[in-house]
């Protein structure tokens, strides 16, 4: 099984302590001169005491720290919330020897996989992100609290609204695997100890995830930051979901007020945004480093530099990119190893393995916009926005006579996110919410991953998925 604290247990204490202080300061550097003497280590997430959680304002600094060393754990963003995904898509092919990520690739091309319940990447995303969201539990139910002079409403504000953005995201994400789940919103000692937790439906976990949102924006500021939560993050996640959930208006609305930002704009050439450190295309990164190290680069390097190269772009995509018409400079990311020619992701330059995850990006949010705009029939401001990120690629504006109907618009965003986005994990999604698995990947519309066995094995209350 993927070990979801992994990173936690290899980060030196003053890398924490200093995370710790700037994620506060971030909101509140007029008002706040906080020291990181003293700071606590935060507990591991899988079992946090309540006497000694969060008890004043740097244990409780130290708590929302522990929940971002979670979202980068290796089952979450570092590893396995990404890779599962990828395998199941049409961009990226398996070259390795890991039978538990063997399990999604496609038998004879597109088509069944070997995918059970019982598989441990499965298992081991389920448990990282449920680890997340009870590390924001704790901080949710506990910081408005503490008894501490020192902790004023300012950061308080800061520490929830990035817990709330944490756990909506969380949940989010799983409802992207598994539909609808058990929503758990007080703090235990540990996952495991929830128990008789009936699913909820889908629309149930979104109106959760939403109640989140709407605290975090209520809550969170404007900053000049790229690496912690703060409201242009807010603002993209729920631009996202109003995606997912075809709110068209509020779709529109919400990619309008970070493409209007002068904080974000689409840089040039593509490949700016992934070598050069919190870019202005970047709203959103987990800012891995030389000390807490991304897993996915371990994964996408060839061994001649250290990695394992158990994945690797695919032929067709490969081609899409190496298209100068199609691809433009966004085949900058096919990077071919010296010695051994093995192709991998050039996102995952870095030799010190500190390559950020880029979880938003202005990009996403003009294909965001231009999606929604094509549903709203506004096709030629649809048009506008997706040859903004074709202009930034280095390809040809699509043509009027091109994108004169909402199905030609649609298709063409189809495309576009494709290349776009060829090694980041939106694609398998996209074909899903869009109705569109069957015809591209000859899956069963609406596929959601089983619900892993040895969690219905804990709680009968628990009910499986049809894929289980």
């Amino acid at each position: 099984m993927i070990q979801t604290d992994m990173i936690q247990t290899d980060m030196k204490q003053t890398d924490m302590k200093q995370m710790t202080v700037n994620r506060i300061l971030c909101f509140v550097t007029a008002i706040l001169c906080l020291s990181c003497d003293g700071l606590l280590t935060p507990e591991p997430t899988a079992s946090i005491s309540d006497s000694k959680s969060i008890y004043d304002e740097k244990s409780a600094g130290a708590a929302l720290n522990g929940a971002y060393n979670q979202l980068m754990s290796s089952g979450y963003y570092g590893l396995g919330f990404d890779i599962v995904p990828y395998l199941f898509a049409d961009n990226v092919k398996f070259v390795g020897i890991q039978t538990y990520y063997k399990a999604f690739v496609r038998l004879n091309g597109y088509g069944p996989t070997t995918l059970q319940s019982d598989n441990s990447s499965l298992s081991g995303t389920w448990t990282a992100i449920y680890r997340t969201v009870n590390m924001t539990n704790h901080i949710i139910e506990k910081v408005d609290g503490v008894t501490d002079d020192n902790f004023t409403q300012d950061e308080r504000n800061a520490i929830l609204g990035q817990a709330c953005f944490i756990r909506a995201l969380s949940y989010f994400d799983l409802t992207r695997f598994w539909g609808g789940v058990q929503i758990v919103t007080k703090p235990t000692a540990s996952p495991d100890d929830v128990s008789d937790i009936r699913r909820s439906s889908l629309e149930d976990t979104y109106k959760q995830i939403e109640s989140d949102l709407k605290k975090a924006e209520e809550l969170l500021r404007p900053t000049d930051s790229r690496i912690y939560i703060d409201l242009g993050a807010v603002q993209a996640l729920t631009a996202r979901i109003a995606l997912y959930r075809e709110q068209w208006d509020k779709a529109e609305t919400y990619s309008s007020l970070l493409i209007s930002n002068s904080k974000y704009s689409l840089v040039k050439p593509y490949s700016v945004f992934y070598t050069t450190e919190a870019s202005t295309e970047s709203i959103f990164e987990l800012n891995f480093t030389a000390t807490q190290t991304n897993p996915a680069g371990h994964w996408w390097r060839p061994s001649e530099l250290g990695g394992r190269y158990e994945i690797t772009l695919n032929e067709a995509i490969l081609e899409l990119l190496e298209d100068p018409a199609i691809g433009g400079n966004r085949a900058d990311i096919i990077t071919v190893a010296e010695k051994s020619k093995q192709i991998y992701n050039g996102m995952y330059w870095r030799s010190g393995q500190n390559n950020p995850a880029y979880l938003f990006r202005i990009a996403e949010q003009y294909l965001i916009r231009a999606e929604a705009r094509a549903h709203l029939d506004k096709i030629e401001e649809s048009r506008a926005d997706i040859n903004a990120v074709r202009s930034r690629a280095g390809v040809p504006d699509i043509e009027t006579s091109e994108y004169d109907a909402r199905a030609k618009a649609l298709q063409a965003i189809e495309n576009e996110r494709r290349l776009e986005f060829a090694v980041e994990n939106h694609r398998f999604f996209d074909l899903r919410r869009t109705g569109r698995l069957a015809t591209v990947l000859g899956e069963t519309e609406g596929y959601l991953f089983p619900i892993p066995i040895d969690e219905i094995a804990k709680d009968p209350s628990l009910t499986p998925n049809p894929s289980n």
